[in-house]
């Protein structure tokens, strides 16, 4: 799912690329499969098929290797808010429900293990700040796109309800992460459907709302 934008460059640039996405790729399945501490540098070789000397080249330690995962999982989620969604032809409130038809496409990847930023926190001393700052950070970016969204719907209090749903949507991944449903994202979809039909919102959006 990386962009790695290979097509025009030249051979020996676009070997590179390809071999730092297997990096990327191979890393992430494994950190939220079987967890940061438990995965070693080599078993990432291993799986990847790049030589340990490739992997310190594009990112030079461990930790490293686990920004640009966080990096490139951020990604995936601004392009869903910044260019999938926004391109739908529809109202603000039918995307933001579209959103939960992406995540169940997501949850029925064959590599889906729950979303990196969460495992991480949750497999971390709590007290480790960096971590939980990336996490709250790309939590903070994600909410802001999605109250613009909200706002745009004619809730009168978008922040509150934008809250609701950050809620819901960490439930959801959690709850298809765990249960290895992807089917949960429905339920999802319905929540935030009863979240904002009973939200207040301008005369000229009532009529709009109650109809979804």
């Amino acid at each position: 799912m990386l962009d790695t934008g290979t097509q025009a460059r030249p051979r020996h640039h676009s070997r590179k690329e390809t071999n730092k996405r297997k990096l990327l790729q191979t890393a992430c399945r494994l950190f939220c499969k079987e967890g940061i501490h438990a995965t070693g540098i080599a078993r990432i070789i291993e799986e990847s098929g790049v030589s340990r000397r490739t992997l310190y080249l594009h990112f030079g330690s461990k930790e490293n290797l686990l920004k640009a995962v966080f990096e490139a999982e951020a990604s995936i989620w601004f392009r869903w808010f910044d260019r999938d969604l926004p391109q739908m032809h529809c109202s603000p409130v039918e995307r933001i429900l579209a959103l939960f038809d992406l995540m169940q496409n997501w949850f029925k990847s064959e590599d889906f293990y729950g979303c990196v930023f969460i495992n991480a926190v949750a497999e971390h001393d709590k007290g480790n700040s960096w971590i939980q700052e990336i996490a709250n950070r790309h939590g903070e970016k994600i909410n802001a796109r999605l109250q613009a969204m909200v706002a745009q719907s004619g809730i009168q209090d978008p922040e509150l309800v934008t809250k609701k749903l950050s809620l819901l949507i960490d439930g959801t991944i959690v709850t298809a992460m765990v249960t290895g449903n992807g089917e949960v994202a429905h339920i999802g979809r319905l929540t935030a459907e009863d979240i904002l039909r009973s939200a207040p919102c301008t005369n000229n959006q009532a009529t709009k709302m109650h109809s979804i």
